[in-house]
């Protein structure tokens, strides 16, 4: 039975912390989103098109004697499909439910009640220049683009107002949609398909139920864990909220935006600060990862495509906005490739895409590395891990008081993460061309050995037990304790004797502070578990760091290190595991409240408090955990193995995953008939509705 995620979802305080009555709305269209709500009938605060636009005003409804729009305090009850606003003050009575539709409609359906003695005028207010029914241009030209939008009514508004008699109520439905210039009459004909409906409350339900569609290809997942259970599902709502089509330019079609947030000035019609409403190839093969678990493929699929066209004039995937290529990023865009092939297949599109991916990893390659095969990052930022202490490492004081301007002290490094993407990238890569034929796979077989025994041989030191990023020229260790040292057991290069790597990252005295895992290890003279660097924050209260915070990014790769090794020896890790992936997860929840999921790019590794201020923020995976390593699904290139952990869980199923064509459904319980009557006690495993009973140690088993 597939999950009431609108019920599921939901939340009573769901605002900007510390900005006022700031309020999320969560649909999003495949352009138009709104960046929060102020406290108003319609849609007034910061809607954006595309990329950041910061428009202040779609429309709105205010009261005719002062056209004020504001209706405060108010009461928001946030859900997935939409938003409902309730204010109650004397004399009046106001419910409103509003919501984006995929079409890149801004939909309002407000019922007034007048129990003053006086009639209440209402006005509806628009952008200046703006008429109800007539396009209009907002003045913004922000990556070439300039939204066109246009405004229609149910109701008439006879001089541009509407008037309500004492004890009157009254519904009013409005509804604007935003496009670009030369969609005019499509979206009055979309405008128009919606007014003609006789129902508005009933078309609100449908366009609410029209949203929710998307978790019809999510596999259902529960577990004794509440907040497990509903992290499942606030992941998939996460993808689903920074998917985008933007149609244009680089961006032809569907992609995924690291985050529909901003850390960007609030000033209208500009854009200042980074953004995150991009493509940014650093995160596609995260979201990839998870969002591969989607019963159909589309979504990921098209994800990796569209890094196709973002190869910049180095042949390089870029950051991409419509209108241009910037920063190269360190992925392992091409290990996600392969992930995907593992669950999807899809050899015609491995043949489509795969020159665009040999071009990107081969141009990586030769343009980062100097004398062998380990990658040098020159600019700390571009591994998405920027102020990591090791580049200070070789300058003349050892850690500076202050690393702005970063050029101070500064040394570029062969780095841990970079070398292992490049591994993974090639790994896969040389996979998939074997199984389409295509002759570079030993090219790409043979290279990835050779970073396998640079990485293996100079990046690690035996009395110290941990990899390092080097000197550049020299090869020197920098001797600072990265949670990129994680990544060679990740990428399944090491033995045994690496093994110790986990002494550092489970004690509490380096990586396992309290929440998630510390960027960089509490031993090093710089660590800040809260960022900033000896107390200077560079970059504001949240800016992002590297010396001492904890990242999702970072958190899921290394909880995925560790099952991975945790398979291959005997079980030893299985409770660590458990025991950080619900570190991990609280970190999906402010405050700890099950009802306000709200995952940000990074915390205080110490106290898990948010440091940055972007919500259902796309930067990291944690389906592929639950999927792997709790239900124990394994693909490979052709059939899946069953090897779970064997965690303390008392119950858990996943249950309508589709893998290679076949449909699987896992079912846990600690006692027979405590959670899933009829079934055994252990796991029971269905194939294409063939049932198996494997016990409650089962492990390595072939499933097809």
């Amino acid at each position: 039975m597939k999950r009431d995620v609108s019920r599921l979802l939901y939340s009573w305080a769901r605002k900007l912390p510390g900005e006022g009555e700031k309020w999320m709305l969560g649909p999003t269209g495949k352009r138009l989103w709104m960046d929060y709500l102020d406290p108003a009938p319609g849609f007034a605060g910061r809607a954006d098109f595309i990329h950041k636009m910061n428009i202040p005003l779609l429309f709105s409804v205010g009261r005719a004697d002062c056209r004020e729009a504001a209706l405060s305090p108010m009461r928001v009850l946030w859900q997935a499909d939409g938003s409902r606003f309730f204010h109650e003050s004397s004399g009046l009575s106001f419910e409103e439910r509003k919501l984006i539709t995929w079409e890149d409609q801004a939909l309002s359906l407000q019922t007034w009640e007048n129990r003053g003695e006086k009639p209440l005028t209402l006005t509806l207010l628009l952008p200046e220049g703006a008429a109800l029914g007539k396009p209009f241009s907002f003045p913004c030209a922000l990556h070439g683009v300039t939204p066109v939008m246009l405004v229609k009514s149910g109701e008439a508004w006879p001089g541009g107002c509407l008037t309500l008699a004492p004890g009157e109520r009254k519904s009013v439905f409005v509804a604007a949609a935003v496009g670009l210039p030369g969609e005019e009459e499509a979206m009055r004909d979309g405008l128009d398909a919606l007014l003609s409906r006789p129902a508005p409350e009933q078309l609100m339900a449908e366009k609410a139920e029209e949203y929710l569609r998307w978790f019809d290809g999510v596999p259902d997942f529960e577990c004794d864990d509440e907040k497990m259970t509903v992290c499942w599902y606030y992941r998939f709502y996460i993808l689903r909220k920074n998917m985008s089509e933007p149609g244009l330019g680089r961006l032809p079609g569907l992609c995924f935006y690291e985050g529909r947030s901003h850390r960007m000035a609030k000033t209208p019609y500009q854009a200042q600060g980074w953004e995150f409403s991009r493509l940014i190839p650093l995160s596609t093969p995260l979201q990839v990862t998870d969002a591969r678990w989607l019963r159909r493929g589309a979504a990921a699929q098209s994800a990796l495509e569209a890094l196709t066209h973002c190869l910049d004039e180095n042949g390089v995937f870029a950051v991409a906005s419509v209108d241009a290529c910037q920063k190269e990023y360190a992925n392992y865009a091409g290990w996600a490739l392969y992930l995907f092939y593992t669950v999807h297949g899809g050899e015609d599109f491995v043949r489509r895409v795969l020159p665009a991916f040999k071009t990107d990893a081969k141009n990586v390659y030769e343009r980062t590395r100097r004398g062998d095969s380990l990658q040098i990052e020159r600019t700390h930022q571009l591994t998405g891990k920027e102020y990591q202490p090791s580049y200070w490492f070789f300058g003349k004081d050892c850690f500076p008081k202050t690393v702005k301007p970063a050029q101070e002290g500064y040394t570029p490094l062969k780095r841990v993460d970079r070398s292992v993407y490049t591994y993974l990238n090639f790994t896969g890569l040389s996979r998939l061309c074997r199984l389409v034929g295509d002759g570079d796979g030993d090219y790409f077989a043979l290279e990835a050995e050779k970073m396998a025994r640079d990485i293996l041989s100079k990046m690690w030191d035996g009395p110290s037990r941990c990899f390092y990023d080097l000197h550049h020229e020299t090869d020197e260790k920098a001797f600072v304790k990265n949670i990129v040292a994680l990544y060679p057991l990740w990428a399944d290069i090491t033995g045994e004797e690496h093994l110790a790597l986990f002494d550092y990252l489970l004690s509490g005295q380096y990586f396992a502070l309290g929440s998630g895992f510390a960027s960089t290890a509490a031993d090093c003279p710089v660590f800040s578990p809260n960022g900033g660097w000896r107390g200077d924050y560079i970059k504001g209260p949240h800016g992002c760091m590297w010396n001492g915070p904890s990242w999702p990014y970072t958190t899921g790769i290394a909880l995925d290190a560790l099952a991975k090794q945790s398979k291959q020896h005997g079980h030893r890790y299985d409770a660590a595991f458990e025991k950080y992936l619900a570190e991990y997860t609280q970190e999906h929840f402010l405050e700890g409240d099950i009802h306000r999921p709200w995952l940000v790019e990074f915390y205080d590794s110490r106290t898990g408090a948010p440091l940055s201020e972007e919500p259902d923020y796309s930067h990291s995976f944690y389906i592929d955990l639950i999927v792997r390593h709790l239900a124990g699904i394994e693909p490979e290139e052709k059939g899946v193995r069953f090897q779970p952990l064997r965690t303390g869980r008392a119950y858990f199923s996943l249950r309508g995953l589709r893998v290679q064509g076949h449909e699987i459904d896992v079912y846990y319980q600690q006692k027979a008939s405590s959670a899933y009557p009829g079934l055994d006690a252990g796991y029971t495993v269905y194939v294409d509705g063939r049932e198996r009973r494997l016990g409650l140690d089962a492990e390595n088993i072939p499933l097809f």
